[in-house]
């Protein structure tokens, strides 16, 4: 694979490069001796975008550049969208993690139909609604398929109750990405159905959660014989195990992106050079190096995994186990970062934003802490390597 850049390509990072520098510029952070540094925002718990910076982009056309044009994208090929997305985080600008362009969308290019499409793939180009993912249940975890909420179909529609938790964004989205089980007979995986839930429907109720950071963007969602139109199913019936792996290997590619900690990494070798311990620059030591060095080195890795996975994608081939390397290897590296910055940085590593003697805009402590919930979701590491396993390297089950 060639993952140069044409010219035109090149030209293309450049103009949204340089938009977004101009709308959303570096932030000044403190160094422990008061001076200031160009550094990257926190990390957005949850990955939940803003609904103003989606509104900006849409209007750029930016948020489906490689949509079909009839579906009110650029029609691009895809590696323009890689494009888009690696500034985006790079920028730490939250719209480039908006979970209905980046699970619904190739979902409903794939599988919708064409009301479906022509109704909701507009409006998430323009960033006009969001979803969230009603994927998780309290019994069901990391074994989507064990979960339990009901959806029984009564003529036109279907009445679904149970409930999902640590559904992010449920508080501000407009519709809900649900799975839910159809057929209580069938096999586990056969008897799950897809809907998109509007969120103001009677009968739905988000309560919030907070997290490790204090941040409440997690959520509880109860349905409480919740109606839906057949109109809102994705797929056909009992389609939804199949309909939602290829939601699961889209969010593992498109959510888990490695460039919003490479910004961070370049901030610390920055620190290292600037902030002093005994007398001489962290940077003087070897040790320190070459820790920097091996995360530089992981972070090209990195790269590369995800622009596999993204040539792939727009040669129309499936992903299997490309979309779980590149998950896995993302967020574990984000905890490498962060133990190495936390190390480097010392007490003051532990400070959140909020802190009055806080460095580096408190982007290492918060990211320590969010860092941990990336390993899990979307599938934790463990159901990654087992992917891996048994569709890459042919292994049978344990």
């Amino acid at each position: 694979m060639d993952f140069r850049l044409s010219p035109e390509e090149e030209a293309f990072r450049r103009e949204v490069r340089a938009f977004l520098e101009r709308e959303w510029p570096p932030r000044a952070a403190t160094l422990p001796d008061g001076s200031r540094i160009d550094a990257p925002p926190p990390i957005t718990p949850g990955y939940m975008p803003s609904r103003a910076d989606e509104l900006k982009l849409g209007a750029k056309g930016w948020l489906a550049v490689s949509w079909p044009v009839e579906y009110g994208g650029g029609g691009k090929p895809f590696i323009y969208q890689m494009i888009v997305d690696e500034e985006l985080a790079y920028h730490n600008i939250p719209a480039s993690e908006g979970m209905g362009r980046t699970i619904v969308a190739p979902t409903l290019l794939a599988y919708g139909t064409e009301r479906q499409k022509q109704e909701f793939l507009p409006r998430l180009a323009k960033g006009e609604i969001t979803f969230c993912l009603g994927y998780t249940e309290p019994e069901a975890g990391s074994d989507l398929a064990s979960l339990r909420t009901r959806a029984v179909a009564e003529g036109d529609e279907y009445v679904i109750s149970g409930s999902k938790i640590y559904t992010s964004g449920a508080d501000a989205s407009e519709y809900c990405w649900l799975l839910a089980r159809t057929d209580p007979e069938a096999a586990k995986h056969r008897g799950l159905s897809l809907f998109m839930v509007p969120m103001d429907s009677p009968g739905v109720t988000v309560r919030p959660l907070a997290n490790m950071l204090g941040v409440a963007w997690f959520n509880e969602v109860f349905f409480e014989d919740v109606r839906v139109s057949r109109l809102n199913l994705v797929g056909g019936e009992n389609q939804g195990w199949q309909i939602v792996t290829t939601a699961l290997s889209a969010e593992r590619f498109s959510l888990y992106h490695c460039r919003s900690q490479f910004r961070l990494l370049q901030t610390v070798v920055e620190y290292a050079r600037r902030v002093k311990k005994g007398g001489r620059p962290l940077f003087g030591s070897a040790a320190v190096r070459q820790k920097l060095a091996q995360l530089a080195i992981e972070f090209e890795v990195a790269r590369l995994l995800s622009y596999r996975a993204g040539l792939m994608r727009s040669r129309g081939q499936p992903l299997t186990y490309e979309s779980a390397m590149v998950k896995m290897f993302n967020t574990e590296l984000s905890q490498r970062l962060y133990n190495v910055a936390i190390d480097m940085l010392g007490l003051y590593g532990g400070l959140l934003p909020d802190s009055a003697r806080t460095v580096l805009g408190g982007a290492v402590g918060h990211g320590y802490l969010d860092a941990v919930q990336a390993t899990i979701g979307a599938g934790a590491s463990e159901v990654q390597r087992d992917i891996i396993a048994r569709r890459a390297l042919d292994m049978p089950r344990g």
